[in-house]
């Protein structure tokens, strides 16, 4: 995967993540899938908080805002 630390990055690692969730998957596997460096994975999944991009989580549908 190239290396990229930008919003769209952010929202495919997350995306593919909530996915893997949803589907009782691994998301490092999800991850893994995509070409995310292991470190990166590791990182993203172990340590959230250091994020480049915090996406926020998605509205519920109904939600008002």
């Amino acid at each position: 995967m190239e290396k990229r630390s930008d919003y769209k990055t952010a929202l495919l690692i997350e995306a593919a993540i909530h996915e893997a969730e949803e589907e009782r998957r691994s998301p490092a596997r999800a991850l893994a899938a995509l070409g995310v460096p292991f470190e990166v994975t590791m990182r993203v999944l172990t340590r959230p908080d250091e994020r480049r991009h915090i996406v926020p989580p998605p509205r519920s549908p109904g939600a008002q805002g």
